[in-house]
C-alpha cells in the first residue's frame, strides 16, 4: 500500500509516476520490469521512490488494484442499466472490458495481462475482498432475482463472479480469443444459474 507520503504529493506528480508504471509494466513481465525505468521516466530520484513504495511488488499490487476500482465502477454502472441482473452486468462487463482491449486504460491492462500470463485473478482485487466489493454495490443488486437460502450465499456467489470474470478477462488477454473467454464464462454462469445436481436427484431427496 503506498504511503501517507505518495498520497501527499501533488495530483502531476502521482500521476506521472503512475503512467510511467503503467508503461514499464505493460512493456515487459513483471520479473523484467525496472524500478530504475520507472523512475527515470517519472523523473524522481530513486530515494523519493521508496518513502512511497515499498518495492516493486507494492506499485505493482496497488496498479491492479487501481484497475479494479475502474472494473468496480463499471459494473456499478451495468448494473443500474441491467436493473439489478447480476449475471447480466458481470457478462455485459466481461464484453465492456474485452471489446476496448485497444484502447486508453483498457489496453494497458491487456497488456500488463499479456505479458504476465501467470497472473491471479485476485490481483484485481483490493486487500478486503470481493466482499467490500459486495458491500459497496449491495443496494444495486436486484435481489428477488436470486435463490439466497443462507446469509452468505450473495457474498459467496458475487465472489464467484468476480473471479469468473476476472480470469476470463485474463484468458482473452493473454491468448486473444475473446469470442472463446466469453463462451465459456457463458457456460459457467449457466451452471451457476440452473444449478448441476440433477432434478430427479434433487427430487428424491426432498
Amino acid at each position: 500500500m503506498p504511503s501517507t507520503t505518495f498520497f501527499n504529493l501533488p495530483e502531476e506528480k502521482r500521476q506521472r509516476l503512475l503512467a510511467a508504471a503503467r508503461m514499464e509494466f505493460a512493456r515487459v513481465p513483471y520479473e523484467d520490469a525496472s524500478v530504475n525505468r520507472i523512475i527515470q521516466t517519472a523523473g524522481i530520484p530513486r530515494g523519493s521512490f521508496y518513502m512511497y513504495f515499498t518495492d516493486k511488488e507494492d506499485l505493482f499490487r496497488y496498479l491492479m488494484e487501481n484497475y479494479g476500482r475502474m472494473l468496480e465502477e463499471r459494473l456499478g454502472q451495468l448494473l443500474d442499466q441491467a436493473e439489478g441482473d447480476l449475471f447480466a452486468a458481470f457478462l455485459d462487463l466481461y464484453e465492456d472490458i474485452s471489446t476496448h482491449w485497444g484502447s486508453g486504460d483498457c489496453w494497458e491492462l491487456s497488456q500488463i495481462v499479456r505479458k504476465n500470463r501467470q497472473m491471479q485473478p485476485g490481483a484485481f482485487l483490493d486487500r478486503q475482498g470481493p466482499g467490500a466489493i459486495l458491500d459497496r454495490l449491495r443496494d444495486r443488486v436486484a435481489l428477488s432475482r436470486l435463490d439466497l437460502r443462507t446469509d452468505t450465499d450473495l457474498t459467496d456467489l458475487f465472489h464467484m463472479l468476480v473471479f469468473g470474470v476476472a480470469g476470463a478477462l485474463m484468458s482473452a488477454g493473454s491468448t486473444g480469443d475473446r469470442a472463446g473467454a466469453r463462451l465459456r464464462l457463458e457456460r459457467m454462469f449457466g451452471i451457476l444459474q440452473r444449478g448441476a445436481l440433477s432434478k430427479e436427484l434433487c427430487c428424491s431427496e426432498s
